[in-house]
């Protein structure tokens, strides 16, 4: 059971300020704020902030091949499971129209629990954000780990 949920805490970790697009590649401020927003709610293990940036109806596929909500991820971020340091968000592709944008990339950082802990780990994403009445939130995310060194 702790292995599942280290391994959804790997999929869902969000960012810090420190997101990295590629040159060439614009991120919308507004989702450039969520991010922000999100990364700090987070690493504080806020739920309500948490739930602010994700939309009621978020969901990840995890590593472990399970498809999650929202409310079950936060429930692992209140563990106290989502515990990383030296984390990067390297955004590759931003795909926005004006309903949907795509984001695509890879997360860097070292666990300090779970799987790979005390390893960089690398982490490829797709996110998928959507324009709503409270503004862009986070609807969609899948996650894998491609190496650990």
């Amino acid at each position: 059971m702790r292995k599942t949920i280290a391994l959804l805490a790997a999929a869902v970790m969000a960012t810090p300020a420190a997101a990295q697009p590629t040159p060439g590649v614009r991120m919308p401020p507004e989702i450039g704020a969520a991010y922000g927003r999100l990364g700090k709610a987070m690493m504080a293990h806020d739920a309500a902030g948490v739930r602010s940036v994700w939309a009621e109806d978020f969901v990840v596929n995890s590593p472990n091949n399970e498809v999650l909500g929202r409310e079950q991820v936060i429930a692992v971020m209140e563990q106290d499971f989502l515990d990383y340091k030296g984390f990067r968000k390297h955004i590759t592709y931003v795909g926005q129209k004006p309903e949907v944008t795509v984001i695509m990339g890879y997360d860097t950082m070292v666990p300090i629990k779970g799987p790979g802990a005390g390893k960089q780990v690398m982490r490829p994403f797709t996110d998928v954000w959507a324009k709503r009445s409270q503004g862009w939130q986070l609807i969609a995310r899948q996650a894998t780990i491609a190496e650990a060194r």
